[in-house]
Order: C-alpha cells, then sequence, then structure tokens
C-alpha cells in the first residue's frame, strides 16, 4: 500500500517546477541573445568545460556533459569550425586526441560570462542580501541532492 500523497506538498513541487521551467525558458533565450551569431547556448556549454579542463580528451568530455562521445562530436566540430576549440594529438600517444579552448573561446567565454552576471544581477535585484543567500544556499542544496544521483 502507498502512502497518501500531500497535497500540500504536490502543490509546493508543482510551483517549484514551473518557476524552475520559466526560469530556464527566460534565462536560455536572454542568455542565447547574448551569444556570438556562431555560439549556441550547448556550445558555450561544452566550451566551459573544454576552458576548465584544458587538454580533454573527447571521451572525458562525453563523460562530465554525461553523454556518448557521438552525441557531441557534431557540436564539437562547429566549435573547432568556428574557431573556438582545436584538437590536438597527445604528444605521447599520437592516438589520443585532445580538445583545448582558443584565444577565440577563451575571449567568447569571458564575455559571456560578464553578460550572464550582469544578466542575473539584473534579475535578483528584488531581493535582499539575506533572500538572495538563503536562495543560492537552497539552490545548492537541491544541487547537492540531485548530484547524489549520479
Amino acid at each position: 500500500m502507498q502512502p497518501q500523497s500531500d497535497p500540500t506538498s504536490e502543490l509546493i513541487v508543482e510551483r517549484f517546477h514551473r518557476a524552475m521551467m520559466t526560469t530556464h525558458r527566460r534565462l536560455g533565450s536572454l542568455i542565447s541573445q547574448k551569444l556570438d551569431n556562431d555560439l549556441t547556448a550547448p556550445q558555450c556549454f561544452i566550451l566551459g568545460i573544454i576552458s576548465n579542463e584544458q587538454n580533454i580528451t573527447v571521451s572525458r568530455l562525453a563523460d562530465k556533459m554525461e553523454v556518448k562521445p557521438s552525441a557531441i562530436t557534431v557540436m564539437l566540430d562547429r566549435l573547432v569550425n568556428n574557431g573556438y576549440a582545436e584538437r590536438i594529438h597527445d604528444s605521447k600517444d599520437r592516438r589520443v586526441v585532445l580538445v583545448q579552448c582558443t584565444d577565440k573561446g577563451s575571449e567568447a567565454l569571458l564575455r559571456i560570462k560578464g553578460d550572464v552576471q550582469a544578466l542575473m544581477k539584473h534579475h535578483l535585484r528584488e531581493m535582499d542580501q539575506a533572500e538572495m543567500l538563503q536562495f543560492v544556499q537552497t539552490f545548492e542544496k537541491i544541487a547537492a541532492e540531485l548530484s547524489k544521483d549520479n
């Protein structure tokens, strides 16, 4: 026998889900407007991982993104073709292909990071310092809980 569901909890979960989806859609749209014409949000995400882990293998990149290597090949090709990233062969094992961020990619990430921070500050301006801190701590708690599932 399943336990009775709490209507209040269900309502809160629904409100949270609706707010998250709206926030995700709107922020995604606003951030996309700030990107270079030849850079998409998913490509920017990949580029951020590449930048943080210089000389990353494609399989490691796929692991970080929780997808198969074939799923990122097209996006990676576009990043390389547009000059944001480059593939290089490992000096110790030529069979191993590494990916690294180019200067153009690093500059784009810095610009985008600044734009996103300005955007977030603008949209969080209605909260005072204590509310922002509580919001971030709660959100980090949710993120940590979701990370346990992996």
